[in-house]
């Protein structure tokens, strides 16, 4: 009965970090894939190798900062302490993960380290939230807690080693050319796993379920095309750039099967893209900033993104989130259908506002999520919905929305943006059950706004 409780709490849990992270993640990940055109090779190899050896410093750091906090949660009485440190773990854990897409990696062999370090980020989020709401553990879950804790520190000990070797060996000299499989720092970190590192199982709804990670893909229907195709799509979108200035690198096949292409713009920005087989989409771009003075101003980056949307044939799309970090915009786009916004469909984009060009997009999760969605009917009208807002919250925007609660589960919700104390929250009313499905609140961090 108990565990029947926590799996209805944990799939009304979601943690949407929205992603500046993530995109530049996304950004850097494309441009160290790709092999460099021999003119700017001296430079911009030695650029990637410090990204290499920041990022995997980083991954150090925080793999081991999750192992010696799962082990003081084990340690403690799982009180509000423990809550405190399941919340950092859940951080530190998404933080790894981080690290981990921004090196040169082939997911070929470590897709499972990847998912379980998801996964702890996850459980221990859940964990906290219900310590957060004054339940306990159950006896089940406190072993599970010390089960991930012996494999994490398993894990610990295998990256510490792993960096020994590739500091020692000096490493990510010899990889700035990923090469499939055969890469040696993804070679190597594939074999961090020898002696197998037991994976407990995490039973909750969380984000990174198994059904999470092994997602269809949904849209990519289109004919493949050839390179010379997907080259002139290229150029059609970015007028300022001549087939002279556009290179071919080679091919990518994960689960996105692509075309990747350097681009060499007129003020020396090299643009790197990553464009689908099938259709000719534009997945992935990035390129360096031009400045930092800010000359376009948000609305204005807003409508730059759209923009670069439509150019880019996804139809009608809005803008949901943005937010400025430094001297870039970044964006977060839904696609509209019959004036419901489709969260689970989102594209980011970064905007330079020095100069007012999109330096960064990433469209994967639309094309792997992007379907017309048979919507309900609501039962309610909004003005019912504003109603289940508490009192002493001022309503700014009510919308309806379809919301993914669990990664497998789509709700048609009215989206009620609030504001209390000068905080903006977002509360989502179920618009067949007039019940409130999630609440997010967002929280000001050095590094932008986040949505918890």
């Amino acid at each position: 009965m108990e565990n029947a409780k926590i799996k209805k709490n944990n799939g009304k849990t979601i943690l949407t970090i929205v992603a500046i992270s993530i995109l530049s993640v996304a950004l850097i990940t494309l441009a160290v894939l790709y092999s460099i055109s021999m003119s700017n090779q001296n430079n911009l190899k030695t650029n990637l190798e410090n990204v290499y050896q920041k990022n995997f410093s980083e991954l150090v750091d925080n793999v081991n900062n999750v192992e010696v906090k799962l082990s003081k949660v084990c340690a403690s009485d799982y009180n509000s302490y423990a809550k405190k440190l399941l919340n950092e773990i859940s951080k530190n854990s998404s933080m790894a993960s981080t690290n981990l897409a921004s090196l040169p990696v082939s997911i070929n062999g470590i897709d499972e380290t990847i998912k379980f370090i998801n996964q702890v980020g996850g459980y221990t989020e859940v964990m906290a939230l219900k310590l957060e709401k004054g339940e306990s553990l159950s006896s089940e879950e406190i072993s599970t807690l010390e089960k991930i804790r012996d494999s994490f520190s398993e894990l610990k000990t295998k990256i510490n080693e792993l960096s020994k070797d590739i500091y020692s060996n000096n490493i990510f000299n010899q990889s700035s050319k990923l090469d499939g499989d055969y890469n040696k720092f993804t070679l190597k970190l594939q074999n961090m796993k020898a002696g197998d590192v037991e994976y407990p199982t995490m039973i909750y709804d969380g984000p990174f379920s198994d059904s999470t990670v092994n997602k269809k893909i949904k849209n990519l229907n289109d004919q493949k095309v050839d390179t010379e195709a997907a080259k002139q799509k290229l150029i059609d979108i970015f007028k300022n750039i001549s087939k002279n200035n556009c290179s071919y690198l080679g091919e990518t096949n994960g689960k996105f099967k692509t075309y990747d292409f350097e681009l060499f713009g007129s003020d020396n920005q090299n643009i790197y893209v990553q464009v689908s087989q099938n259709g000719a989409h534009i997945l992935t771009m990035s390129c360096s900033d031009n400045g930092t003075k800010q000359n376009y101003t948000l609305k204005q980056a807003k409508d730059i993104a759209i923009s670069f949307a439509k150019q880019n044939n996804l139809g009608d799309m809005e803008c949901v989130w943005s937010d400025i970090v430094g001297g870039d915009a970044y964006i977060n786009l839904a696609p509209v259908q019959n004036s419901v916004i489709i969260y689970s469909d989102l594209v980011k984009v970064k905007v330079d506002l020095s100069v007012g060009n999109v330096i960064g997009y990433e469209a994967t999760t639309y094309f792997t999520n992007h379907t017309e969605r048979k919507l309900d009917v609501p039962k309610i009208t909004s003005a019912t919905a504003r109603a289940k807002v508490p009192t002493g919250y001022e309503i700014i925007q009510t919308r309806l929305c379809l919301a993914p609660l669990d990664y497998n589960r789509e709700v048609l919700c009215y989206e009620n943006i609030c504001t209390k104390n000068n905080e903006t929250y977002y509360f989502y009313v179920n618009s067949q059950t007039n019940q409130i499905e999630n609440i997010l609140k967002i929280v000001e961090t050095d590094d932008g706004n986040l949505l918890l």
